[in-house]
């Protein structure tokens, strides 16, 4: 009851908003026109590479270069790679290009960033450092919940599952759709616990791991998570301009034709030993996809740096289930209704366990400053947790109504988000109790 009580304040924000990440890329077409086009069939990534090349003064090949390739939710070329400064030093730079007028647009100045902001929301990015980390406990301590949750009903499981009753005192309303929905997202409960709190915590586990299993060498580590990171390339290489990005591209839609060519990663690009990783996924098989390891001179595949779909390795096969099991990246739209669905009735479950919290409390066993204490905890509770319908409501109707030219149109329109949903709140609190909560913020997201 206490972690769940501490807890649910972030773990409603998380599910709410991870909810509407589900369809981040659905979304992303809505609000920006650039992603609302087809693919073209000859689509053309070295003329598109040289159109970045021009936009930005050259593009440093000796870093990483990242190519995000078009797909149906995002039909656009996005490029992620590294440009040199007149101090001498390097930095980061990301764009994406239109395949079919080949405009150049960059990302770190974008049109708009509805999506982004709500998945980030997902995960507190918006808080600086501890953001992600706070994210991944919460997740922890929301694992601990239900695990001790079913150690305490377990033999009560069936039974309260057809208790499911629209009368009696509210307290036992609450209970009983507490329990029975608790025990319909049960499972999918325990898949976003486990998955959330491995990557919030990712780094904060590979740390220890790194220590205990390998002597403190995080290097080993990491390349026993991708054999790719273990190849190295010479900066000093000779020059080899004789690679045609398009036609190895075409060749790896060739030989994996049911699956989709996802992104690719570059090193050394230009040079005699320059590699290529290509990443493939069918969207459909959780265990899928995989990466293809190539020498971009000669397109020759090297098996033992390449995780192929279906013989990857343990330690790449699970990190890879383990996104697609906490994004809903498989099964298409049907996976990621029934994700949507179950993480509403997860949002109703937070708030029926607080009101049952608050209910069983409202009584003589405590005194009058205690109950006071409850009543006050559950409307803040609500009045958080409720007012996220119409402040997503709000940065929607932001986002279609403040110019697109406007300089600083990003920051404005999550500075309304972020207002209102706290303006909600507060104003939310003052209501007289929890029925006129639930009706006007009801009506005030419809």
């Amino acid at each position: 009851t206490v972690a769940g009580i501490v807890i649910s304040f972030a773990l409603f924000v998380i599910f709410y908003a991870g909810a509407f990440s589900l369809f981040r890329h659905e979304i992303d077409q809505w609000e920006n026109t650039d992603l609302r086009q087809p693919i073209p069939d000859d689509l053309d990534i070295d003329l598109a590479l040289k159109k970045v090349d021009s936009a930005y003064g050259g593009l440093n090949y000796s870093e990483v270069t990242n190519l995000k390739l078009p797909s149906k939710e995002s039909p656009v070329l996005y490029v992620y790679g590294a440009i040199d400064k007149t101090d001498s030093t390097t930095e980061r730079m990301a764009a994406y290009v239109n395949p079919n007028t080949m405009e150049v647009q960059d990302v770190k100045e974008p049109k708009t960033t509805l999506s982004t902001t709500i998945y980030f929301l997902h995960y507190f990015r918006q808080i600086p450092v501890i953001g992600l980390y706070l994210s991944g406990f919460v997740a922890l301590f929301f694992l601990f919940a239900i695990v001790t949750g079913l150690l305490i009903h377990w033999q009560n499981l069936l039974t309260k599952f057809y208790a499911f009753i629209k009368e009696g005192k509210w307290k036992t309303i609450w209970t009983n759709a507490h329990s029975v929905l608790g025990v319909i997202g049960l499972p999918i409960q325990i898949i976003y616990a486990i998955t959330g709190a491995f990557f919030g915590l990712l780094s904060l586990m590979l740390i220890p791991a790194a220590f205990l299993l390998y002597g403190g060498d995080q290097e080993i580590l990491v390349n026993k998570l991708n054999p790719g990171a273990a190849l190295t390339v010479d900066e000093n290489a000779p020059d080899y301009d004789g690679v045609s990005i398009t036609s190895i591209y075409s060749k790896v839609r060739a030989q994996y034709p049911d699956h989709e060519v996802t992104y690719l990663r570059m090193t050394n690009f230009g040079k005699e030993d320059a590699i290529a990783f290509w990443n493939v996924d069918d969207h459909q098989g959780i265990l899928a996809s995989g990466s293809l390891a190539m020498r971009m001179k000669d397109g020759v595949i090297l098996e033992e740096y390449s995780l192929l779909p279906n013989k990857r390795n343990y330690s790449y096969s699970v990190i890879d289930f383990i996104t697609k099991l906490h994004f809903g990246s498989f099964g298409g739209y049907t996976m990621r209704i029934i994700y949507f669905l179950m993480a509403m009735i997860t949002c109703f479950m937070i708030i029926s366990g607080v009101l049952i919290w608050r209910t069983a409390r409202d009584n003589n066993k405590y005194t009058l400053k205690q109950r006071i204490f409850h009543h006050r905890v559950t409307k803040w509770y609500l009045a958080i947790c409720l007012s996220m319908f119409p402040a997503f409501a709000i940065i929607f109707l932001a986002n279609k109504l403040v110019p697109t030219g406007l300089e600083d149109r990003t920051t404005l329109v999550n500075q309304i988000f972020f207002l209102s949903w706290l303006g909600l709140t507060v104003g939310g609190y003052f209501w007289k109790n929890y029925s006129l909560q639930n009706r006007n913020y009801l009506l005030l997201g419809g």
